[in-house]
């Protein structure tokens, strides 16, 4: 990262970072979603209505295909949030998440911050959107509120699509209701996240994000990671994420002591003990 990107991230609450992973990567995972797609495991998750062109997700794809475990454990990205946290002990892979919304895909992903979704508190938090395809305005570039991670405040998760698995999972969050940013749109400064392969965008936890639907004939795939800092702490409040059973169905949430570390083997640290076993790339 340079200077003035990690600058963005801290003022801005998010950054892109152009050119900055190696195009093997991005093409071998490109591959792996494809995998994904083409034969979807039970637990993905379609939040278009039915009929319309797939806004498909897939939540802990590392326990479903090596090749998403060699990324986000020994991939490249680890060493971004080494960057971010200069002075952490440990870097942890919380989980990933793959994102693809098929051509024409017009469903939006709504206005929303990550951190009331996770069982966890503090500051050290850190998701990596990283495009598998060119990524324009048109075909759902992510919307982040520059500055919005500095309000202190944290709103209600909103569900990705009104059904009851999704809805009665969020009844109990301890969050304020967040206000209608799709009405006060152009009251705000946006980060529009236009990328191409290999660059990665960054945002905190506490930011305000959300996108379009694709209007185009083309893919809009991307993979996301999310690691933690020392400084991360175990918070199960809830409404978190493991509530969703639509989301999390296929994963036990782990019984780890509130407030402190969440080091466990769905949460394994990727730096600095980790080795790579024989034979992954």
């Amino acid at each position: 990262m340079t200077d003035e990107e990690r600058e963005a991230y801290e003022r801005d609450g998010a950054a892109v970072l152009k050119g900055i992973l190696p195009i093997e990567w991005v093409e071998y995972m490109r591959e792996a979603v494809t995998r994904l797609l083409a034969h979807p495991d039970p637990s993905s998750q379609n939040y278009a209505a039915e009929g319309e062109a797939r806004f498909f997700a897939q939540a802990f794809p590392w326990l479903l295909d090596d090749a998403f475990k060699a990324f986000a454990l020994y991939g490249p990205l680890k060493d971004i949030a080494k960057q971010i946290w200069p002075d952490t002990t440990r870097v942890n892979l919380f989980y990933d998440q793959v994102f693809a919304k098929e051509p024409g895909a017009g469903t939006p992903t709504p206005w929303h911050q990550d951190l009331p979704f996770l069982p966890l508190d503090g500051e050290q938090i850190l998701r990596i959107w990283v495009p598998l395809d060119r990524v324009t305005a048109e075909s759902g570039a992510v919307h982040y509120l520059k500055g919005s991670h500095r309000w202190g405040v944290v709103y209600h998760p909103i569900g990705f699509k009104d059904i009851p698995e999704i809805t009665s999972a969020y009844v109990d969050s301890p969050y304020t209701d967040q206000p209608d940013f799709e009405a006060d749109y152009d009251k705000y400064e946006w980060l529009i996240g236009e990328v191409e392969p290999g660059d990665a965008v960054l945002h905190h936890p506490k930011t305000v994000h959300g996108s379009r639907g694709n209007t185009t004939n083309n893919f809009r795939r991307a993979v996301t990671v999310v690691y933690t800092g020392d400084k991360a702490a175990w918070n199960p409040h809830p409404a978190n994420m493991f509530k969703n059973k639509d989301l999390t169905g296929h994963v036990e949430m782990p019984d780890l002591e509130p407030g402190g570390s969440i080091e466990c083997d769905l949460f394994p640290r990727v730096w600095p003990e980790i080795t790579v076993p024989a034979g992954v790339a």
